[in-house]
Formats: structure tokens, C-alpha cells, sequence
């Protein structure tokens, strides 16, 4: 069972990720902004997260940044309502995983957790 972490300012879509999660069989742990989310990260053992990319406190840019520095290995999707180009590109920079626009697909999801978390397992075995 892995420990996935959801970071949203909006209390359905945290919902909506929850319920795919733990359909799964994992672990959700839910942050509404990025300060949290950080606080969340350092007191947990997290193999993956969903982060949205605009949220008040700190943005999910600045939170990819800040744990990409501390945990090189960690598989941060960033979420957005509002894609664009610069976005994406900075996702890429910054060592994200992936980049998804909402609305998404339960399917998708599901999708992205179950190679995230292969990903995490070959970065963790890479380090060894």
C-alpha cells in the first residue's frame, strides 16, 4: 500500500482523488495548500503526490522545487485548470513527473498511480 499525498485548494477535487485512491487499496492524505503540503511531506513517508499548481500560500511550482531539493527522488504530478506552455515547461525543469489539465478521467488517474509508483520504485532501487 503506498501513501499518496493530494494538495488542492478545492475540497471536491481532493474528494474526487481520494475516492480513486483508496479504491486502489492506498493511502490518500489530503493538504489544501502548499505550506501544508510541506508539512505534511516532512512528518509522512510519501510515494506520491498530486499537486495542484495554483493555490494560496505557496503554488505547486514552488512546492515541486522546494521537495525536488530535499527528496530528488520524489514523483510530484502537478494539476491545473489553466495549462499552458510555461507551466509545462517549468513541470519538465523542475523534475515533475507529469503534467495533467483538469478536468481528468478516473481511468487517467488510476494510470498515473500505478506508473508513478513504478517510477518511485526505480528511483529508490536506482540510489542503492
Amino acid at each position: 500500500m503506498a501513501k499518496i499525498l493530494i494538495v488542492d485548494d478545492e475540497k471536491e477535487i481532493r474528494g474526487f482523488l481520494r475516492r480513486v485512491v483508496e479504491r486502489l487499496g492506498h493511502e490518500a492524505v489530503e493538504a489544501s495548500d502548499g505550506v501544508a503540503a510541506l508539512d505534511v511531506y516532512h512528518k509522512e513517508e510519501i510515494d506520491l503526490a498530486f499537486v495542484d499548481i495554483t493555490m494560496p500560500k505557496m503554488g505547486g511550482i514552488e512546492y515541486l522545487e522546494k521537495i525536488i531539493a530535499e527528496d530528488p527522488g520524489a514523483i510530484i504530478i502537478i494539476m491545473t485548470g489553466y495549462p499552458s506552455a510555461d507551466t509545462i515547461i517549468k513541470t519538465i525543469e523542475d523534475d515533475g513527473y507529469t503534467y495533467i489539465a483538469k478536468p481528468f478521467t478516473v481511468d487517467l488517474i488510476e494510470d498515473l498511480i500505478g506508473r508513478g509508483l513504478a517510477a518511485r520504485e526505480q528511483k529508490l532501487k536506482a540510489r542503492k
